[in-house]
């Protein structure tokens, strides 16, 4: 085998393995016609709730805001809590339950981890135009909550 036929063997695979590594993986929001707001539509904000509903936010009246990932922490022992988004409408959006245990018996203690949620959806939650989100806490557990997500073309 001539050795220009071993070069141009080795220049192929050489590219085709150059190609295979810089493929990108796929971007969690859309890129589309759909994202608004240039180059960097995202959002993000926390907080904690503890048996009361808090308004987070209120979509702009062009724009809807679609949630794409949420974490929520309590941080109490002994407890247990429910938490709801809901919009303007009173519709529950989603609904979270976080518990933990600490009990300390005769015979021996028991505790289990202070519950934890970190969840990305895959098609998001869409918050409408002009409409509101709300988040609720029910059980008094001191829930620290992070939301993210885009904007978007209604």
């Amino acid at each position: 085998m001539k050795t220009t036929t071993i070069y141009a063997i080795s220049s192929l695979v050489l590219s085709a393995s150059i190609f295979v590594y810089a493929l990108n993986t796929a971007q969690a929001i859309p890129q589309s016609q759909n994202i608004s707001l240039g180059s960097n539509p995202l959002f993000t904000l926390g907080g904690t709730v503890s048996n009361t509903t808090t308004a987070l936010f209120t979509a702009p009246n062009d724009q809807m805001m679609v949630i794409t990932d949420i974490i929520l922490t309590m941080n109490s022992n002994s407890c247990g809590s429910t938490v709801a988004l809901t919009n303007s409408n009173a519709t529950t959006l989603s609904t979270f339950k976080l518990h933990s245990y600490n009990h300390l018996g005769s015979y021996r203690a028991a505790q289990s981890q202070v519950s934890s949620i970190q969840h990305a959806f895959n098609s998001g939650i869409a918050v409408n135009p002009n409409d509101s989100l709300e988040i609720s806490e029910s059980g008094s557990c001191n829930v620290a909550y992070t939301i993210s997500g885009y904007y978007a073309h209604p």
